[in-house]
């Protein structure tokens, strides 16, 4: 399928022949994106490679790696048309712009206006939504969410994206514990006890025993029902190295629990 197919697709406008091949590959078990990682020999293509590199360095709040790739992402626009490169010539725009303190109209990145007017979103829509929401505003984000739940909803019975869905609500949660928007928060979080796990999916089960009781500390519950269960994940997060997600976890727990004193 090209892209111009999979855009007219994701645009409300496919024609049948698109629809027939994403329903094919559900029936196959097969997202889009491993699909690609078929046509590529099993092996991840330059994009997926870019968009790895460009995600450390943002986790890192690396702005010199950012700038540099911002600028092969520019050279690479200049001899092939390419949306993936400029979707993510926004994405380092908006990320820049945000360690550096600068005003910068997100609302009017291609990128932005592109993933609000997307009529479904695949996991390339919902990778490059979860990319930038840490570096969004409130306002920036209050048009998607609507959104994000419909299309969870269409793909509800799919175990292609659970994963993906999963670590986006996951994402959404920290992203308004962050912002002190508790009442949002414990939204999500009934969203996210909605999903059914897989027992290979360790990561996403830490994150949900650890957003399921901090709902109870959320609702007033004593420490006795959610305190041990919370130190238990971040002693797992640490034992596993997950030095990023136990540092969110402590955080999280930290910040709400003196917010309530």
């Amino acid at each position: 399928m090209s892209r111009s197919s999979y855009n007219r697709y994701i645009s409300g406008k496919t024609d049948i022949y698109s629809q027939h091949f994403l329903g094919l590959l559900e029936q196959l078990h097969i997202s889009f994106s491993e699909l690609d990682f078929i046509a590529h020999g099993y092996s991840n293509s330059k994009k997926d490679a870019f968009f790895l590199n460009v995600t450390l360095a943002a986790d890192a709040r690396d702005k010199e790696a950012l700038v540099l790739l911002y600028h092969q992402a520019s050279s690479l626009t200049k001899h092939t048309r390419n949306d993936f490169y400029t979707h993510m010539i926004d994405a380092l725009e908006i990320i820049i712009s945000y360690l550096e303190a600068k005003p910068y109209s997100v609302n009017k990145t291609s990128l932005y206006c592109y993933l609000l007017q997307a009529f479904t979103w695949t996991d390339y829509e919902f990778k490059f939504f979860q990319f930038i929401l840490p570096f969004l505003s409130p306002t920036e984000v209050e048009p998607f969410l609507n959104k994000v739940e419909r299309n969870f909803a269409k793909i509800n019975n799919s175990n292609l994206y659970v994963a993906e869905q999963f670590r986006l609500l996951c994402d959404i949660v920290f992203y308004f514990f962050q912002h002190k928007n508790y009442i949002n928060a414990l939204h999500y979080i009934n969203l996210l006890e909605n999903f059914e796990l897989a027992e290979n999916l360790v990561y996403e089960k830490l994150l949900f025993i650890f957003f399921t009781n901090i709902k109870k500390l959320l609702l007033n519950q004593p420490s006795s029902v959610w305190k041990k269960p919370i130190d238990d994940c971040i002693a797992t997060a640490q034992f596993l190295e997950m030095s990023n997600l136990s540092q969110k976890f402590e955080k999280t727990l930290t910040e709400l629990k003196n917010s309530r004193k």
